[in-house]
């Protein structure tokens, strides 16, 4: 093997998410991808050839030859990833698994479609997985504790950019130190949150606009967890002039100072879990520190600084009726939410919410091409399930009707400038025809 190095090829490949009959989704271009390919791509030896696939925008290549195969997927994403898995053990080529979900569920689950499974951050192993395989000694499971490590300068030249978009992945902070029972990255990481230094943010930042993009999406978990981190960072950046978004909570609005830093470094979105505005609600799944009753006053400060807000909400709670329908709706028009999104409570395997639930015996569905968030896989205590299901959808058809997004955006509360503008207009319009073909916002 050591002889014929230079002609080893590495295939890295992103499953693209499932729809609603379970059929693989297609895009003309994908505006968020993934940071994971670049990332191992930037930890294979340069003696080897490597190539990204984001199957969303690109077809996958069966018919080359392919010496090993990497897969990771997110969701549904995972049972889409175990289906390419098959097909290319079909033709001999070895695969190796990973990604939240398959770290999560059962090692067997995912080891029934690949040779090998890389539980935890893949970064950390991969080296050695290519070095056990170059050796003809690949394991079939690999466990990498989440430590923050280092990490190399993403391989943003690998990205194709027309079909990608502008946006470029770039992470600062990783998991987050809450401990919501519901959330899969609390359980990949354990409650733990780290911090990269900030001179290597800036060094893949300068490496994203290098090749061609000042816009930037962190997709850090909670990139404002730590303030003191936070203004850091953002001091930094306002030399690189880019224009960024991110995920974030509620939180980051108590601080007046560090919003203003935020606007001033370039950041004109945030995503937010609001989740509920029932306090019930919230404290069953451990985020009782969200206060529904400030709601408003904190979407006020972040526009009050020229940031526009996204939020995240969950139907579904044992504390929720059917009357949650009516009481979403009414608070994403009367917040004029900019991009919202709403999920199906989901019982994500390893999770907290999971093992709940299988202890009670309410998981109702065994299928994880499922597990989309737009799908009732569950027992609910106080809402039929087909009701949920039919709900959930004339939820979203009602805000994302043309009467729903003039209403919501049209009053252009926060001074973004028109191209992040055109940005939270063309996501609505995106977010419409999907939801026609019951995709739900956000699975992409």
């Amino acid at each position: 093997m050591k002889a014929a190095r230079d002609r080893v090829r590495i295939l890295l490949v992103a499953p693209t998410a499932l729809d609603y009959e379970g059929r693989p989704i297609k895009e003309r271009r994908l505006y968020l991808p993934a940071l994971t390919l670049p990332y191992l791509a930037a930890l294979v030896p340069d003696d080897l050839t490597v190539r990204l696939i984001y199957e969303t925008v690109e077809d996958i290549p069966y018919d080359e030859h392919w010496d090993l195969v990497g897969i990771t997927g997110m969701g549904s994403g995972v049972v889409r990833g175990w289906q390419i898995a098959d097909q290319f053990r079909q033709h001999g080529t070895p695969v190796v698994f990973g990604g939240i979900a398959a770290s999560l569920g059962k090692p067997e689950w995912t080891l029934a479609h690949a040779d090998a499974l890389v539980a935890g951050e893949a970064e950390i192993v991969w080296p050695q997985v290519i070095s056990d395989f170059l050796a003809g000694d690949m394991k079939s499971l690999y466990r990498a504790e989440s430590n923050g490590a280092q990490m190399p300068v993403p391989r943003y030249d690998l990205m194709n950019g027309s079909r990608l978009g502008r946006w470029r992945p770039v992470q600062a902070t990783r998991g987050c130190p809450h401990t919501c029972s519901f959330c899969s990255v609390t359980s990949f990481h354990q409650g733990r949150y780290f911090r990269r230094p900030v001179n290597d943010v800036i060094r893949d930042i300068r490496a994203a606009k290098r090749h061609g993009s000042r816009y930037i999406a962190f997709v850090d978990d909670n990139i404002a967890a730590d303030h003191d981190y936070a203004a850091e960072l953002c001091e930094a950046l306002i030399p690189e002039k880019i224009i960024w978004m991110s995920q974030c909570t509620v939180q980051l609005s108590e601080s007046e100072k560090l919003l203003k830093l935020a606007r001033r470094s370039g950041c004109r979105l945030v995503s937010i879990g609001i989740e509920s505005t029932n306090p019930e609600s919230l404290a069953t799944i451990e985020k009782g520190w969200n206060r529904p009753n400030r709601y408003a006053e904190a979407f006020d400060a972040f526009r009050r600084n020229g940031i526009e807000v996204s939020t995240e909400m969950i139907v579904g709670f044992d504390t929720d009726d059917d009357s949650v329908f009516e009481r979403t709706l009414a608070f994403i028009l009367d917040n004029r939410i900019a991009v919202p999104r709403v999920h199906i409570l989901t019982p994500v395997p390893g999770t907290a919410l999971y093992q709940e639930l299988e202890r009670d015996g309410r998981i109702s569905s065994r299928d994880f091409a499922s597990y989309t968030g737009s799908k009732v896989v569950f027992r609910p205590k106080h809402i039929d399930p087909a009701l949920m299901q039919t709900e959930y959808w004339r939820l979203y058809e009602r805000l994302f009707s043309w009467r729903g997004i003039v209403y919501r955006l049209l009053p252009g509360h926060t001074w973004l400038g028109p191209y992040m503008r055109a940005v939270i207009w063309a996501s609505n319009l995106r977010y419409r025809g999907h939801i026609k073909a019951c995709i739900s916002p956000g699975i992409l």
